[in-house]
């Protein structure tokens, strides 16, 4: 009589993980080693002086930190002494009312800071602030 046809089972898919947990993997080192770079600060060590009021409004600031050795930095960034009128500018294009705060080194020369202060007066700067440290109270 009647034959009927023996089907054959379909064979389940394969799926292979392999690929994905690899990708995975890579994704997470990714992520470790990205998180870690954004922790790091950028810009300078600096050893501030003390002095016994020492707090600067955190609104708007622009900073120019002056290390021991004279280097300076504009808001983290490493400028030479002569672009510093226009990296300032370029900064205070950006916030005209920023408050300029110099982060200098105390064993930076007075000289030095003063000058920068002219710089900072002559690129247009109007409200220029020196950060210092609290100063240790013996008790």
């Amino acid at each position: 009589m009647f034959q009927f046809r023996r089907r054959k089972p379909k064979p389940l898919p394969n799926l292979n993980l392999t690929p994905l947990i690899d990708v995975i993997l890579q994704l997470v080192i990714f992520f470790i080693v990205t998180t870690s770079f954004v922790s790091m600060e950028s810009g300078a060590k600096v050893n501030l002086p003390s002095a016994d009021f020492s707090k600067i409004e955190e609104a708007k600031t622009i900073t120019i930190t002056i290390t021991e050795n004279n280097m300076l930095y504009v808001n983290g960034a490493l400028v030479d002494s002569n672009e510093l009128p226009s990296a300032v500018v370029v900064a205070l294009r950006k916030d005209p009312e920023a408050t300029v705060v110099i982060e200098a080194d105390k064993r930076v020369l007075h000289g030095k800071v003063v000058t920068v202060m002219d710089v900072l007066k002559k690129a247009g700067a109007e409200k220029i602030a020196i950060a210092t440290q609290p100063t240790e109270q013996e008790q």
